[in-house]
């Protein structure tokens, strides 16, 4: 089987990337890199500050770069709608994060079927499992989190079944106090006392927790140990990450958690030279990124290419070859 690879943007750095998957033989064809560009260029962000702040950077960024493709936002409630959006050719690009990612390409809950189609352009930022307990709470530990009262948002789906693996990784039992729960924004919980602290999926930093710390003494706890180290082992769409410290008021220090990564991602229903366009922009306007917002303080094109279950898109890949970055081999 043919084998291709990216050249790290640093000495001995090399990622193998899923360019080529044993069923899916696609090669840069020119003639196909040079086809008719859509019309305009549509974005599904889902929800957050980050994805708003990323899809409106890579319209930034293709402007700038000379670029005549009009670029358009649209909200969404997450990374399961959009994979179903560009599915039935609502959109062209999406954010999605590696978990549903993974799921909608083996065809797994909450999808019925796989999706041969998607294709990775770059990896932007992380979305961390966040524990976030007040001062006084009495949980040194997210073991301990069914002894408070702790909110785990089980009534978002986008991030209950990470959140629900965890638990039965851990043999956290999921008690009457931790299922059945009222529903709203951890933020918001927090503010009205009706919680003590919470479990939750975030890009760092989160604006209602950075004015939520403002007002009260809070604490982020650690989420690893054996059996986190375990999840993100048989979990490819998982990894391991530290929510910087110096986010939020009285929270120095760097605390220990996992993930997934927030990933651009298309269809090859999208023309290879749209897909290569944006890239291109993408990686050339990394700047306009990092301005946009503190969650993409320290984004390099080394950190937005790693190895995925998914293919790249050709188009990608046809700008990762012209600078160098990528090789086949046999």
């Amino acid at each position: 089987m043919q084998m291709r690879r990216i050249k790290g943007m640093a000495i001995g750095l090399l990622l193998t990337l899923s360019a080529c998957m044993p069923w899916d033989e696609e090669k840069v064809d020119p003639e196909k890199a040079q086809a008719p560009a859509v019309s305009r260029l549509t974005i599904a962000l889902g929800q957050g500050g980050a994805n708003y702040s990323a899809g409106n950077a890579v319209c930034v960024a293709l402007k700038k770069s000379g670029s005549t493709l009009p670029c358009k936002l649209l909200a969404s409630n997450g990374s399961q709608q959009n994979i179903l959006a560009m599915a039935d050719k609502q959109v062209d690009l999406a954010l999605v994060r590696a978990d549903s990612a993974y799921q909608a390409w083996h065809g797994q809950k909450p999808f019925v079927k796989r999706n041969p189609k998607l294709r990775v352009l770059f990896s932007l930022h992380h979305e961390a499992l966040t524990l976030l307990v007040k001062e006084n709470a009495q949980i040194f530990s997210f073991k301990q989190i069914h002894n408070g009262a702790i909110h785990m948002g089980l009534d978002d789906s986008r991030n209950s079944g990470l959140i629900l693996g965890l638990l039965d990784q851990c043999e956290i039992p999921l008690t009457n106090s931790l299922s059945n729960q009222e529903s709203g924004s951890l933020a918001k919980l927090l503010e009205q006392e009706a919680v003590q602290g919470g479990l939750t999926i975030l890009s760092h930093p989160d604006e209602q927790i950075k004015a939520l710390a403002n007002q009260m003494a809070l604490q982020l706890l650690p989420v690893n140990g054996l059996c986190v180290e375990r999840l993100v082992d048989e979990s490819p769409f998982l990894d391991r990450m530290d929510i910087p410290g110096g986010l939020y008021q009285g929270l120095a220090s760097s605390i220990p958690s996992f993930g997934a990564k927030v990933w651009l991602m298309a269809s090859t229903d999208l023309p290879d030279s749209v897909v290569y366009e944006v890239v291109k922009a993408a990686f050339e306007g990394v700047e306009q990124f990092r301005r946009s917002d503190p969650a993409f303080y320290h984004l390099s094109p080394r950190k937005m290419l790693s190895p995925f279950v998914i293919p790249y898109h050709v188009g990608a890949v046809h700008y990762f070859q012209e600078k160098g970055w990528y090789t086949e081999t046999r």
